[in-house]
């Protein structure tokens, strides 16, 4: 039996606080120390949000440290505001006249702590939530129930900071809005296919992509639900645009879609278009003029959606008219994500041409090339930790809005989670991420960047990035290397450097990784799942994925491995020597994580056991990639014609995989023993993720890894080395 099963990550109290001691960052003396003689004042608010984080706080004391505050909701603030000795105030600055919020910022607060009181004066009230968290986040990273000392205004430089759920796709539960709005989360992101449904429930008879589902939402609920704790709801489209904008009865085709869902969910803050899903009969030459679904299989021209079509400020402009005729505030999020490999001349044009009033989203670090040190180059095929960015791309958009006047947002993964791996939670990769960090700040200084989106379907949860991330994105904040060494210590106590240094290995291992869509869209999107085959097709396969998946089946990830190999054999070698770093640099932190972990006497279940679980089965995640590419290399050279393979390759090839005996018996034994090296593999992965089950899961597909896959794996590698030992009696 297992202490996690399937799905118990869902049942996390992520906010919860255990007891806490004091840590190494703790300050002792010196600080506004709060004991039960202390009371939390607040104005007396029918607000949801105000009960809900003065609750939190005096939950906070009693949980971390056994103090039980008292909350006095209050008629008069001012004779507190005059004698404030003991008290924790918790305003907003409409209640405090003689403390101003410079910021116009919604989500700024100002905090001023001195021995004998605390002031939390909020620009709103949900600046003052931010504040109350501000004041957790500080003792739990002290240990210790007092405060230090100060008198700062804190901003957050990007507003909103969109989420999509990480727990089931479209699903937010409480604990989730809760964790996401202690995170520095603004706002959620919800799928929409109807006016009145998301996409997760039934299959859809009539879909914009093939395999999605509709479920009814009541979005007025959600919206009321995200608003008790903080968080706006923007909308991303699936809703079909099968009408020119030009065409007769355009108006009122729209209308009974974008114009309906507005109207009858007027709480709703914004709406999210990008290319693959917001397609229309472009009249564009450059494109086919239907949308992808519809596309014929030998037309070579691209669906509208791929393109920067010269029509689609008309489609905007009709959007934009019938929503905003219910709601003139709706934040209108146009993404360039598609187009990002097209010529920048078609790009800017666009962007030229766009409605007044519209939010431009741009990739923050997609389409950019690299140049390696034997010439080859390669490309950020899709969301990647490995260059931090900005791509050429995002800043060539990003100077153009920041010309006419464009609100910018950026998609920028953020919350912690890319598609160098689809199965894990987070990249414990904080270095890497710091890098990501500072230029997002960067652009904020540059072009006026002030959104983000912090992932896509694949959703976040929490992890100690979120605390990171946060105190990045904010005015007056801890310098990040600092930061992170007080979250080194407050998880790893005195062993905190040993973590330091493991985290700064996973960072270099990540600056390793190679975006190609041979590994995005294969091993890196499902781990130590992805099979070893030998010449089973697609079809052959029946992987053992949930039926209510959205992306159901194979998912979004190729299960039979796409690289060709011969005759251009020289990108899987680089490829290879790319992953045997990254290989490496994991196997060096796991190896001082489990060194803090093991001096600090972690046990199972808890925290770093958790933490480590992740790192190892990215460890895994990328030796199965490894070995894909050897079982890849060896096959194709046991399996294809001498006269077929290019002068080089055999040796190059053999001399990269250290065979010895390039015959077809050895090459058979060393595929053998590649297949053995990867079930070991696969049995330390199952390990982690009997750890921590959210190691394995991935919204939008549900479970990439847990046991079952681990089984189907296993199977599948028999069965081709059943059909190798075939293949080798049949020469």
């Amino acid at each position: 039996m297992t202490k996690n099963h399937d799905y118990s990550f869902r049942n996390r109290e992520f906010c919860k606080v255990p007891p806490l001691k004091p840590t190494p960052n703790a300050c002792g003396n010196g600080v506004c120390i709060i004991d039960e003689s202390w009371e939390i004042i607040v104005p007396r608010s029918d607000s949801r949000l105000v009960r809900y984080y003065a609750e939190d706080l005096c939950r906070f004391f009693g949980d971390a440290f056994g103090v039980f505050l008292r909350i006095r909701w209050v008629q008069d603030i001012k004779p507190y505001l005059e004698k404030p000795e003991k008290y924790i105030l918790l305003t907003e600055e409409k209640d405090v006249p003689d403390c101003p919020v410079a910021s116009a910022t919604e989500g700024t607060f100002r905090a001023v702590i001195t021995k004998n009181h605390v002031l939390i004066t909020g620009k709103t009230e949900r600046g003052t939530a931010k504040g109350v968290y501000y004041l957790e986040d500080s003792m739990r990273l002290r240990g210790e129930c007092g405060l230090i000392p100060e008198d700062a205004e804190h901003a957050p430089l990007f507003f909103p900071r969109m989420t999509h759920s990480g727990t089931e796709l479209d699903t937010f539960p409480d604990n989730f809005l809760e964790a996401a709005a202690h995170a520095g989360m603004d706002a959620i992101i919800v799928y929409a296919g109807h006016p009145d449904s998301h996409l997760h429930g039934f299959k859809d008879p009539d879909p914009l992509w093939p395999g999605a589902c509709r479920g009814y939402c009541d979005f007025n609920n959600l919206v009321w639900r995200a608003a008790g704790y903080g968080l706006d709801v923007y909308v991303y489209s699936h809703l079909l645009c099968d009408v020119h904008p030009d065409e007769p009865g355009a108006a009122e085709y729209y209308e009974a879609s974008f114009g309906k869902l507005f109207k009858t969910c007027p709480g709703i803050r914004g709406l999210i278009l990008v290319g693959e899903t917001f397609e229309f009969p472009s009249k564009d030459p450059h494109t086919c003029g239907v949308r992808f679904q519809l596309k014929p299989w030998d037309e070579p021209r691209p669906s509208p959606g791929w393109y920067p079509c010269y029509d689609y400020p008309r489609l905007l402009t009709m959007v934009q008219d019938t929503i905003r005729h219910y709601d003139p505030d709706v934040d209108i999020v146009f993404w360039s994500y598609n187009w990002g490999g097209v010529e920048k001349e078609a790009r800017l044009s666009l962007i030229e041409n766009l409605p007044k009033g519209i939010t431009m989203l741009v990739t923050f670090e997609m389409w950019q090339i690299f140049t390696g040190e034997n010439g080859q180059t390669h490309k950020i095929d899709d969301y990647s930790l490995a260059f931090p960015g900005p791509s050429n791309v995002f800043t060539e958009e990003a100077e153009k809005a920041k010309e006419l006047g464009i609100r910018l947002y950026s998609m920028a993964n953020t919350g912690g989670r890319t598609w160098d791996n689809g199965a894990v939670p987070y990249l414990p990769a904080p270095q890497q991420w710091q890098k990501r960090y500072e230029a997002l700040c960067q652009a904020h200084e540059s072009y006026g960047l002030c959104g983000l989106m912090e992932n896509h379907h694949y959703g976040w949860l929490p992890s100690f990035l979120s605390l990171f991330a946060k105190n990045a994105f904010t005015t007056n904040s801890m310098p990040n290397d600092a930061m992170l060494l007080q979250i080194a210590r407050r998880d790893y106590g005195e062993y905190g450097a040993l973590a330091v240094r493991a985290w700064e290995a996973f960072s270099e291992g990540m600056s390793n990784v190679v975006a190609s869509g041979f590994e995005q869209y294969g091993p890196y999107r499902c781990g130590p799942t992805y099979p070893l085959l030998f010449d089973q097709t697609k079809d052959e396969l029946e992987i053992p994925t949930v039926p209510w998946a959205w992306h159901d089946g194979a998912g979004i990830w190729n299960p039979v491995y796409a690289d060709p190999v011969l005759p251009h054999y020289q990108p899987i070698l680089m490829r290879h020597s790319h992953v045997k770093k990254v290989v490496s640099c994991f196997a060096e932190g796991l190896a001082l994580l489990e060194e803090a972990a093991e001096k600090l006497g972690a046990v199972s279940g808890g925290e770093i056991a958790s933490q480590i679980a992740v790192a190892r089965f990215l460890y895994c995640s990328f030796l199965t990639a490894e070995y894909v590419m050897e079982w890849q290399m060896a096959k194709k050279l046991l399996v294809t014609g001498e006269q077929d393979i290019p002068d080089g390759a055999r040796e190059a090839i053999g001399e990269r995989l250290g065979i010895t005996d390039p015959t077809a018996d050895g090459l058979a034994a060393y595929m053998r023993r590649i297949a053995e090296a990867e079930t070991e593999n696969v049995a330390a992965a199952l390990e982690c993720w009997k750890e921590d089950s959210s190691i394995g899961f991935e919204a939008s597909m549900e479970y990439v890894f847990n046991d079952v896959f681990a089984q189907w794996k296993n199977r599948e590698t028999e069965r081709s080395l059943m059909r190798l030992d075939e293949f080798m009696r049949g020469r």
